[in-house]
């Protein structure tokens, strides 16, 4: 039994005590005044914290559990005479887990503490929560919040950490890795678009827009080009502006999934982003593109689930075709597969080379070329969709600014190289 002899003691106890106070100081402003005021407030919300520490305490394992009860069945009563003008359950579910916390406070008070502070945050932001749920965020994001949330906390953690399938090339958990960083990564473009909003036009929808789909966002440009000959110039800055989201993109999943390979590939990776940047601002100035673009839909999805679900298979097809040309043709194999892939979606061959990598089946120099590979052929993929997209016009000026990041990728490579000599 804990007793005031030992210091320590002091340490759990005052925990219960703030815990207490912190959550019932934020439920005494919301209290209210007169007939039809709330039943708990600061004194309460300390004497339940309290009484979670005193139960826990006398290490009886029969008296917490009583104690909720008791607590509980106190809380219904005041729920029946207050439920006529305030049927909300708030201040009730706060008075349980705020004694549940006391109790908490005992064993691991570092938990309780981070616990009783999120409680009593989430109750002071009700009005900003509410605003949020019903005027911020929209049904279909709400969705793709619950989409990310099982994929990351579900779907990642029970993904089977082997090698499987052909070849023993398959690894689950690398594959739903790398789904949760794609949908991470392209949420947050997503955010930073919905947030900034209107203001950066064109060019913030093309940034955001390569972090989903790259090639994806310069066909939306070509075809907006096309059909608005006016935004021509801005339809093409953001088509070179989704390039740089695709090496940020890259940079973040080689950091993920090949960090040995990151000091290498820092320097082209940085050099094709600067290029395509510094084109883009050659655009905008040369053709004094306006930031104003109306008429441009901010909401929507904050991933593609059709684009994520055909990039998780282009991964799989990627790797399981890979590991048959590797084990087939040796390393002439990975040089082709990954230029194959490259000519989907760039960032395939780095989920594909890391399972390689991790395997032992292939080296970090050969998952360097692989990638740098599947960069250019992807280049010329995008290239073939701006001139089908938007014809010669927007080819006009895209085409140079995807030949001059490919051309800074492959000069980056062999500075790395010679660096490393």
């Amino acid at each position: 039994m804990l007793t005031l002899a030992d210091p320590a003691a002091l340490i759990p106890l005052s925990v219960a005590m703030g815990i207490g106070l912190l959550v019932g100081a934020e439920r005494e402003r919301h209290k209210g005044f007169g007939p039809h005021r709330r039943s708990a407030g600061i004194r309460t919300f300390g004497g339940a914290a309290l009484l979670g520490f005193a139960a826990q305490s006398l290490q009886a394992a029969f008296l917490l559990s009583a104690s909720v009860l008791a607590l509980g069945a106190l809380t219904v009563t005041a729920y029946q005479q207050s439920r006529q003008h305030d049927p909300g359950l708030t201040s009730e579910v706060a008075i349980l887990l705020t004694c549940l916390l006391g109790a908490l406070a005992l064993p691991s008070p570092e938990l309780a503490a981070i616990m009783g502070i999120a409680l009593a945050a989430m109750l002071a932001a009700r009005e900003e929560m509410h605003r949020f749920v019903h005027q911020v965020i929209t049904a279909q994001e709400l969705k793709d919040v619950i989409v990310f949330l099982a994929a990351a906390l579900i779907l990642l953690p029970l993904s089977p950490d082997r090698y499987t399938g052909p070849y023993q090339a398959v690894n689950p958990h690398d594959l739903a890795r790398f789904v949760v960083a794609v949908m991470s990564i392209s949420a947050v473009g997503y955010m930073a678009k919905r947030t900034l909003g209107l203001r950066a036009g064109m060019a913030l929808t093309g940034f955001a827009g390569g972090f989903v789909s790259s090639t994806a966002t310069i066909l939306a440009m070509g075809q907006a080009a096309r059909q608005q000959p006016q935004m021509m110039a801005a339809a093409a800055m953001g088509a070179v502006l989704s390039t740089v989201s695709t090496m940020v993109q890259l940079g973040l999943l080689v950091s993920l999934l090949l960090p040995g390979s990151l000091t290498w590939m820092a320097l082209p990776i940085g050099l094709g982003c600067s290029a395509a940047g510094l084109y883009a601002t050659w655009l905008f100035q040369r053709h004094q593109i306006d930031v104003e673009t109306q008429g441009m839909e901010l909401k929507g999805h904050a991933f593609e689930h059709k684009t994520t679900l055909i990039l998780s298979l282009a991964v799989l097809s990627v790797t399981v075709m890979t590991a048959a040309l590797n084990h087939w043709i040796g390393e002439l194999g990975v040089v082709i597969a990954s230029m194959l892939a490259g000519l989907v979606d760039a960032h395939a061959s780095v989920a594909s080379m890391s399972s390689l990598v991790n395997k032992g089946q292939a080296s970090l120099s050969q998952a360097q070329m692989a990638i740098l590979l599947a960069v250019s052929t992807n280049t010329l993929s995008k290239s073939a969709v701006a001139i089908g997209a938007g014809g010669r016009s927007f080819a006009i000026l895209i085409l140079p600014g995807l030949m001059l990041v490919m051309a800074a990728v492959w000069l980056g490579a062999w500075a790395s190289a010679a660096l490393a000599l």
